[in-house]
């Protein structure tokens, strides 16, 4: 998961490069990508992000106080 505060740059160009990478047509990301599933989440709070919301959606809500009770209206 990348870019759950507008300030994580970086995670966007690393989340980018392990997409390209898995994606790619070497013998390493084939077999990666043969044995393993993987969930891929370039942007957990992209209206965060866009809204310079350091910590919070677009609604106010603060995202990583939601983990283990999330409400899909609220935070799908």
């Amino acid at each position: 998961m990348g870019r759950v505060h507008p300030e994580e740059t970086g995670s966007s160009f690393i989340m980018e490069a392990i997409i390209k990478y898995l994606m790619s047509d070497g013998e390493k990301p084939r077999i990666l990508r043969k044995n393993h599933i993987f969930h891929i989440v370039p942007m957990v709070n992209p209206d965060g992000v866009i809204l310079g919301n350091s910590r919070c959606s677009a609604i106010g809500r603060d995202l990583n106080r939601d983990w283990s009770a999330p409400d899909m209206d609220v935070t799908p």
